[in-house]
């Protein structure tokens, strides 16, 4: 999925925002406040739903009381271009997906279109921030082989979380002081 355009129709501060002609590779830095957290947010909330009253998450509603949400335009390997939309509605908003050949969809498409990945699997792989990038100086050698290991290649943290569940039932199994059973 490349994303090429943004329209933030009130999410936070930010009201009738557009960003337009967004690159394969796109960083967005600015001073504190500017609002980059806000549009990363804003991405976040559309493709994986708004977050929930009880959720720790910020909410981003808008400030000066315009319509919460907006829509973004990405471009599908398999599917083409596609218009998604999630405005205020149920819990986590109401969210529309226009495909370039005219399929219309709701939750369901867009999560065939997202191949079902999370929000926590998007956020390791395509999407951070600074305090991600601090946590990188802070990893020991294998660690920062796993995580670049997951960075790199798509599902890759289900394999490592697997790892680490294998690993830890064979430590249980094989304790070094435990009794061999032949």
């Amino acid at each position: 999925m490349k994303i090429t355009d943004i329209h933030i129709y009130g999410y936070g501060k930010l009201t009738d925002f557009m960003l337009t002609g967004i690159q394969s590779l796109q960083v967005i830095y600015g001073e504190n406040e500017a609002g980059k957290s806000t549009i990363m947010s804003f991405i976040h909330s559309i493709l994986f739903g708004f977050p929930a009253k009880v959720q720790s998450e910020l909410r981003y509603e808008p400030k000066e009381g315009a319509k919460y949400g907006g829509r973004l335009t990405a471009i599908f390997p398999d599917k083409g271009k596609a218009v998604i939309e999630r405005v205020k509605g149920k819990a986590s908003g109401d969210v529309s997906v226009l495909l370039e050949d005219g399929t219309k969809g709701g939750e369901e498409l867009l999560n065939d279109l997202l191949h079902h990945i999370d929000k926590g699997l998007y956020q390791s792989i395509f999407s951070f921030n600074i305090h991600g990038l601090q946590n990188v100086n802070q990893m020991k050698g294998e660690e920062l082989g796993r995580y670049l290991f997951s960075a790199g290649s798509l599902g890759t943290d289900h394999l490592v979380s697997a790892e680490n569940i294998l690993q830890k039932e064979l430590e249980s199994r094989f304790k070094p002081n435990g009794k061999s059973l032949l």
